[in-house]
């Protein structure tokens, strides 16, 4: 039983704290030119909110054994709440105060939630099990989307933001009894010692882990490219409405999402982990790729093909590598080195969006951008198809 709790409770929190970290972007266009003339635009709300999640996942690490990961998740609900409530304040100052509040609630929650799993979990269907509490993070993206904009229809926007934190705190008080039966299961650490450089220094110090954080970097930027710039380049440059282009960024979303729970059961049915990561990351090269070619792309069956695609890879990829961590380190060292490789994937959320963005100021059109994206996601996959098969070569050497 505290197996399926431990599932559910993380999904839910993993869709509430994605839900917040969209909540403003999904309704910029009305909300921040009410802010003034001196407010952040959602690019910049954005990169804050990632930027302080990097920062908060990095501290995470060291925490969760000390307080335990549902209370460790109750307070990233909390502080969600607060971020929302921040906004709710009107002013740019409140704006960027908020972005941060979102971004310190949205960094731990993995960290959090992989060490629960990797605790609770069989290994035989660990793999799937993480992919399905990835869902959580376009299920929410989603949510947002479809809710955010109606609520604020009807209430406004600051009486629909401080509604989403007064939610938020319920929920939070709701795991109460979830976090009695959980973190006591589990055991706390006594140790005390708060170092937050040991997340980077755990990565750094394994090879696998390393492998890993590299592998985070480039499809973490890659997923946050394609949420990003899909509607306005399918909008821009291949004469899509709006209306289109926003499903076609559906379909992206919701083929991610069963995507997740596809290569998730794969790995747990006997599919290498690095191979699926490389083959994910060769994928994620040729949609972009695909997506650089806006005349393929302003025909509806090509344009919803490579969408598909897209979705499967560059967002499907998420909960095998998190499922990888906790064969590769012990389980006191799960939370670090999930913390660890999510730093790395949030430093990709921050950087190649804003790469591919000026560089597509620069020349004036989407196509090189995409490129880009597609050459870094396609070294990626060489880069992990000859590691494995050096890695696999070592293995036959030490057998022998």
């Amino acid at each position: 039983m505290s197996r399926y709790t431990a599932v559910v409770v993380t999904t839910i929190v993993q869709v509430c704290t994605a839900f917040a970290a969209l909540a403003i972007p999904s309704t910029a266009p009305v909300m921040i030119h009410q802010f003034g003339s001196g407010a952040p635009g959602v690019g910049t709300f954005v990169s804050i909110t990632y930027a302080a999640a990097a920062v908060a996942s990095v501290a995470a690490g060291g925490l969760v054994p000390q307080l335990g990961p549902i209370r460790l998740c109750q307070i990233s609900l909390l502080a969600c709440a607060t971020g929302l409530a921040m906004v709710g304040g009107g002013t740019p100052v409140w704006l960027i105060l908020g972005a941060i509040g979102v971004g310190i609630g949205y960094g731990p929650v993995t960290p959090a939630s992989s060490y629960l799993l990797a605790a609770t979990t069989s290994p035989k269907n660990r793999r799937f099990v993480f992919s399905l509490k990835q869902t959580g993070v376009p299920a929410g993206a989603a949510l947002a989307g479809a809710v955010m904009p109606v609520a604020m229809l009807f209430m406004g926007w600051r009486a629909a933001v401080w509604l989403v934190a007064a939610c938020y705190v319920c929920i939070a008080l709701a795991m109460d009894p979830a976090r009695r039966l959980l973190d006591g299961q589990i055991g706390l650490s006594d140790h005390r010692r708060f170092q937050v450089l040991a997340a980077l220094t755990a990565v750094f110090a394994s090879a696998d882990l390393r492998r890993l954080g590299i592998t985070a970097f480039v499809l973490g930027g890659a997923q946050m490219c394609a949420s990003t710039f899909i509607v306005s380049y399918l909008h821009a440059s291949c004469g899509m409405s709006l209306i289109h282009a926003g499903f076609l960024l559906t379909v992206t979303n919701v083929a991610g999402v069963l995507f997740r729970l596809i290569w998730g059961a794969a790995v747990d049915r006997g599919i290498g982990s690095s191979k699926l990561l490389a083959f994910l990351a060769i994928l994620t090269g040729v949609a972009t790729f695909s997506m650089a070619a806006p005349e393929m792309m302003s025909r509806t069956l090509s344009a919803f093909g490579t969408c598909v695609v897209l979705g499967a890879a560059a967002i499907g990829w998420n909960g095998v590598l998190l499922a990888e961590i906790p064969q590769v380190v012990p389980q006191a060292e799960v939370s670090i080195a999930t913390s660890g490789c999510l730093f790395f994937s949030f430093a990709g959320v921050v950087a190649l969006p804003a790469l591919f963005g000026a560089v597509e100021q620069a020349n004036g059109g989407y196509a090189a951008s995409w490129m880009l994206i597609g050459v870094m996601a396609l070294l990626l996959g060489v880069a992990l198809l000859v590691a494995n098969h050096a890695a696999s070569r070592r293995r036959s050497v030490d057998a022998q």
